[in-house]
């Protein structure tokens, strides 16, 4: 049997991708990476599938280490992660990965979402939003309680990003539909229009206090990343690379990363949004598959979950890749085979 990371990698892929028959095909075939840039467009297309996660609600626990063999010991020790993964006292919690070890630290039961700003962590926990600092990611902080002036029915919060303003940027699922909604710092809950239109999975991010970023398909169904600028109620799609599966921004909000299924493309923000060709930070293989991607605080490291697909579509062999910005590529430093079955996301804690 499949492990539940493996069915999650699964999952993403056939709903994002293939339940979409000949509409979803053309999307694969365009999905080559960096490609030459071009000006932004619209949104146009149409809703899809997006994988979904569980509800949560957070509880401090006991720690419990657990070393994994790791390769690339000498860039292991400035390395620190934070990753939401199952296998903390039997359930959902938060690991921390330092100095090349995994350790279990506090159970989150049934946690959503994790998300990172500069200074804030953000749980989707249960049916609250609660912060926690990156210094103490342990300790329980202030939480705000959603009020949702609407809400889908049977709603799954898979996404959240917090804004400098305290606005939290929350995406939902529900039967396989994404939407997007922004919680003010009451907790008011209201749609974000225009929203983001996308086969794939549901990354969003600030740019600014006005300005998110997440991924949506074109009038041909190809996903790419698109601007929701709210206080222009305006979008725009950011051409320069096609096919994009998933994204981060570093806490810093100056470097992007995006993988798409032949390549991690990293270029500071302000070129992604002129539609310049960002270069190639890593060839992924035929096979290889990215998870998640986090980036350090100033965007100089790069952290992904990355597995191997087999022939039949299942994804094993899970490991964490880290790689360092040395001046025009970026260098491999650390190879780490994950201890948990189930992730929902990572940041990076230092």
């Amino acid at each position: 049997m499949r492990s539940s990371l493996e069915a999650r990698f699964v999952r993403f892929r056939s709903q994002g991708w293939r339940q979409f028959g000949p509409l979803v095909a053309c999307l694969c075939i365009a999905a080559t990476g960096c490609s030459p840039a071009g000006t932004g467009t619209n949104l146009a297309g149409t809703v899809a599938a997006a994988p979904s996660t569980n509800a949560a609600s957070a509880a401090p626990a006991d720690q419990v280490s657990t070393a994994m063999p790791t390769t690339g010991e000498t860039g292991a020790s400035n390395v620190r992660l934070l990753a939401l993964a199952d296998g903390v006292q039997g359930g959902t919690g938060l690991w921390t990965f330092t100095g090349g070890v995994w350790t279990a630290r506090w159970a989150v039961p049934d946690a959503k979402a994790l998300g990172r700003d500069a200074e804030t962590l953000t749980l989707a926990t249960g049916g609250s939003l609660q912060s926690r600092t990156v210094s103490d990611p342990g300790t329980s902080g202030s939480a705000i309680t959603p009020k949702w002036v609407e809400q889908p029915p049977g709603a799954s919060i898979v996404s959240v990003d917090r804004s400098d303003e305290g606005s939290v940027a929350i995406v939902l699922s529900a039967s396989g539909v994404l939407s997007y909604w922004i919680a003010s710092a009451d907790g008011t809950v209201r749609s974000l229009s225009p929203a983001p239109q996308s086969p794939f999975g549901p990354s969003v991010a600030w740019l600014d206090s006005n300005r998110l970023l997440a991924i949506s398909a074109d009038s041909q169904q190809i996903a790419r990343l698109a601007v929701v600028d709210r206080s222009s109620r305006g979008a725009t799609l950011i051409e320069s690379v096609a096919g994009v599966r998933v994204f981060a921004l570093s806490p810093d909000r100056s470097t992007l990363a995006a993988a798409t299924e032949s390549t991690v493309c990293v270029a500071p923000v302000g070129d992604w949004l002129a539609s310049t060709r960002p270069p190639m930070a890593v060839a992924l293989r035929p096979s290889q598959v990215v998870w998640d991607l986090a980036l350090s605080a100033d965007g100089s490291r790069m952290a992904m979950l990355s597995g191997t697909e087999d022939a039949s579509g299942a994804v094993a062999d899970i490991h964490e890749l880290v790689y360092v910005h040395q001046g025009a590529i970026w260098a491999p430093t650390l190879d780490s085979p994950v201890p948990f079955s189930r992730a929902i996301g990572q940041v990076w804690i230092d």
